[in-house]
């Protein structure tokens, strides 16, 4: 049916780990690290929509993300990592709410460390696992720890850097998802002006439906801009490139350092 389809969407989107992203608005993590007894803060917000017609029906589907993430450089090559996401997701049938919720997620801790580098290359491990704070009979989480591990690769060419990513992660869960996951994204900025960096980002996912093959994928334009070294702003746009992912979603937030 496909009310049921529709929330089983909303559920994908609420269940499939996330692991922190590298300089905000990005999904690909960068291989930079903090600095040793530096920190930052990034506060988040991600807004999606998803709207299908099927026999006279329309159904449209919203969902946020606000998240919470908090780094710690434990030494120059190493960065300890916590993140706190709180999600909501809604569903219209026919102009008529059929599901509106709002939970604590599962919280995120990882470890990135930088093990190689020179004057343009960068390469990091990224090791990491969630804890099962989310309720997973309310769906907004897995019911289970689950652990992971995050390949990350950064160039420097002038102005323009470019990030590869790819994941693994073993997603234990009490609700009947897959298991073994993995995704891969490339990323690339370009500093326009001091401070102002456009970024794009591609990337894709393992479905975490076991009954679906088609790995969810998405293109993402934005930018950051840093006023100082303390203080970045940032907002991007992210669309689908198949019907496994959102149709569109809105992305902004802050980074303070101190």
């Amino acid at each position: 049916m496909k009310w049921t389809i529709s929330v089983l969407f909303i559920i994908w989107l609420l269940l499939t780990p996330q692991p922190s992203s590298g300089a905000r608005p990005l999904v690909t993590d960068d291989a930079d690290t903090a600095g040793k007894g530096k920190a930052q803060i990034e506060l988040g917000v991600e807004i999606f929509t998803w709207q299908d017609r099927e026999r006279g029906i329309k159904t449209r589907e919203t969902g946020t993300e606000i998240s919470s993430t908090f780094t710690y450089g434990v030494a120059d090559h190493l960065d300890l990592v916590v993140g706190i996401p709180y999600v909501w997701g809604a569903m219209e049938k026919n102009g008529q709410t059929t599901f509106d919720a709002d939970r604590l997620s599962d919280i995120s801790l990882e470890v990135k460390w930088r093990f190689y580098e020179n004057k343009v290359f960068q390469v990091a491990f990224k090791p990491g696992l969630t804890l099962p704070t989310g309720n997973h009979r309310k769906e907004f989480g897995t019911g289970r720890p689950t652990y992971g591990l995050v390949f990350i690769a950064s160039k420097e060419m002038g102005d323009m850097g470019f990030h590869f990513n790819t994941c693994y992660t073993r997603n234990e869960n009490k609700v009947d998802k897959r298991v073994n996951l993995w995704s891969a994204s490339v990323a690339a900025t370009y500093e326009a002006i001091k401070g102002l960096n456009l970024v794009g980002n591609v990337g894709l996912k393992h479905n975490t439906d076991p009954a679906i093959k088609t790995a969810p994928a998405f293109w993402l334009a934005g930018f950051n801009y840093s006023f100082n070294d303390y203080f970045t702003i940032d907002g991007a746009l992210k669309f689908r490139l198949n019907r496994q992912e959102a149709d569109r979603a809105m992305i902004a937030g802050i980074t303070i350092r101190f």
